[in-house]
């Protein structure tokens, strides 16, 4: 097994990381742990850890996507107390990003890999080990052109990286 785990995700372009980041240093509260700025994601499937064998298929399956690029809207800086993060999030989650999510996870069928069971929250953790803060009400567009297949290993920093990328194109 690959001590690497996989996951697809959208990646937020630097103009949106700065913004993030600039929302997140507002906050009056300190947190245990900040995410590494080019470490900001949306997780759109987890995968883990899989034989290397296995990746071929996984990457089979996001050249199977068929999406055309699309709006989303970051609306709120909160937090989830029982897991103890700070995240933004959208207010709700658009059609299309519905549609990706369920493309990939459908496609991933073929290489064993079934969905997660927990229902799907697209967020974006800013820092973990955090105390509770007020949520905070944003307007940060985003518009979704591309997904990658990133891997994320513990002891470095950041702890994530981009293997591959898929520009979304409806045909």
């Amino acid at each position: 097994m690959s001590a690497e785990r996989l996951f697809f995700a959208l990646w937020p372009e630097a103009a949106l990381r700065n913004a993030l980041l600039a929302e997140r240093a507002a906050l009056a509260a300190t947190p245990g742990r900040l995410s590494h700025p080019l470490d900001l994601h949306l997780t759109l499937v987890f995968i883990g850890a899989v034989d290397r064998d296995v990746r071929s298929c996984i990457e089979a399956a996001a050249d199977d996507v068929f999406l055309a690029p699309f709006a989303l809207r970051i609306h709120q800086l909160c937090c989830w107390p029982k897991q103890r993060l700070w995240l933004a999030q959208p207010d709700v989650m658009p059609n299309a990003l519905a549609n990706l999510v369920s493309q990939l996870q459908q496609n991933l069928l073929a290489c064993g890999l079934p969905p997660e069971a927990r229902r799907y929250r697209p967020h974006i953790t800013l820092a973990r080990k955090a105390p509770t803060v007020t949520p905070r009400q944003l307007a940060l567009d985003w518009t979704v052109r591309d997904f990658v297949l990133a891997a994320g290993a513990h002891g470095r920093t950041p702890s994530y990286r981009i293997l591959r990328s898929w520009p979304l194109t409806a045909c």
